[in-house]
């Protein structure tokens, strides 16, 4: 599965979280597995609106403490979380404490997060990938990032926004700087997005969610999440479906309107299904660009009422095409190679039973004749 972050009003850490919970995770598992960190906290989801529903998280917590980088990897290390989870979780706040070290002009070793080093923000995060990985999501996409203006209070006094660290960790990434006077993108949700490509990829949508934003802006102020199949245009995928209750005589038209339609092969084999009936398998090798139009033709010319397809892996050797003068007449011929040398000799099936029945000769004769001749061209 993969997800994408579609950016509508900016994105800051329990905008992602919350999304990624109204998509479908679990919150009583959130719950159990963020129990596992050493550090106090409550943590509520509620549903709420702003045009669009969607769901809003609270994060609740009377530990105030500043907490440094080998503070935050060491509550992370301790703790039983996911192995996965906890190396990604760590690669982040490394991320974060390098840009803050950077910007303040001191030794990452003595950077104390402040506001990043905030229960909240640990949650987020961590949250964040636990979610992620238990939605089963590989891979993360994302809209270009929204950014705000202005001015921002926090631990070092006030802030341009977008805050140093914000645009830092959107470096080499692209970005909208809007005219919207408030902080509409947070260091932590640019954090998260670190872990993103920037790019629209083609999907089959499952669920979407919206996480909602604290803020009131002249339009909603929510993150929405897509998660569904990556469709990968690329390679050559199989179509199968087994058929027990047509009549056999329609395979051969079945087959010649899906060759007709571009696919790269398509036959039947005879197979034993449920309850000891015998039944046909029908299987059609096609590009992606053609599995749209493969479908229409079985489920309106078969008694199919479904299939499977996959994508699969294939090696074809080289090949060029040759006519031959045989003493029956012309004929095409397919030469195969395989690392440069010849490994096969196919002559065309309709040239040759076109010359095997004008000249009353056997097929295979022709056959041979052309693959003489092919050979000695070699």
């Amino acid at each position: 599965m993969i997800a994408y972050v579609d950016i509508i009003s900016g994105i800051s850490g329990d905008m992602f979280l919350a999304a990624l919970i109204d998509v479908g995770f679990s919150l009583n598992k959130l719950k159990k597995e963020l129990s596992k960190l050493e550090i106090e906290f409550e943590i509520e989801a509620k549903k709420e609106k702003d045009v669009i529903e969607g769901t809003s998280l609270y994060i609740h917590s009377e530990d105030k403490k500043e907490r440094g980088l080998k503070e935050i990897l060491k509550i992370i290390d301790e703790s039983s979380i996911d192995e996965e989870v906890k190396q990604k979780a760590k690669e982040i706040f490394r991320k974060l404490a390098k840009i803050e070290a950077k910007i303040h002009g001191i030794g990452v070793d003595k950077v104390h997060f402040h506001e990043l080093g905030a229960v909240d923000t640990i949650i987020d995060i961590v949250g964040s990938l636990i979610a992620m990985k238990g939605l089963g999501i590989k891979k993360l996409y994302s809209s270009p990032v929204l950014l705000g203006k202005g001015k921002v209070k926090c631990r070092h006094g006030m802030l341009p926004v977008p805050a140093p660290a914000t645009l830092e960790l959107l470096k080499g990434k692209p970005v909208i700087f809007s005219s919207i006077p408030a902080e509409l993108t947070t260091p932590t949700g640019a954090a998260l997005l670190s872990m993103a490509e920037f790019s629209h990829p083609e999907m089959e949508v499952a669920r979407i969610g919206y996480g909602m934003g604290k803020k009131k802006l002249d339009f909603p102020n929510v993150l929405r999440i897509v998660i569904g199949r990556e469709i990968d245009k690329s390679g050559i995928y199989v179509i199968e479906t087994n058929i027990d209750d047509m009549n056999p005589e329609i395979f051969p038209y079945v087959i010649d309107k899906l060759l007709e339609a571009g696919v790269l092969d398509a036959f039947v084999m005879p197979v034993v299904m449920k309850k000891g009936r015998t039944g046909f398998l029908l299987k059609v090798l096609a590009t992606h660009e053609k599995m749209e139009e493969v479908k229409k033709i079985l489920f309106e010319e078969t008694t199919t009422f479904g299939m499977r397809f996959w994508k699969v892996s294939r090696d074809k050797l080289e090949r060029k095409v040759v006519t031959v003068k045989t003493k029956y007449g012309e004929v095409r011929v397919k030469i195969g190679y395989y690392n440069g040398k010849v490994a096969n000799i196919s002559p065309e099936y309709e040239d040759c039973r076109r010359i095997a029945m004008g000249k009353g000769v056997a097929i295979k004769e022709v056959y041979e004749e052309a693959r003489k001749k092919a050979s000695s061209l070699i």
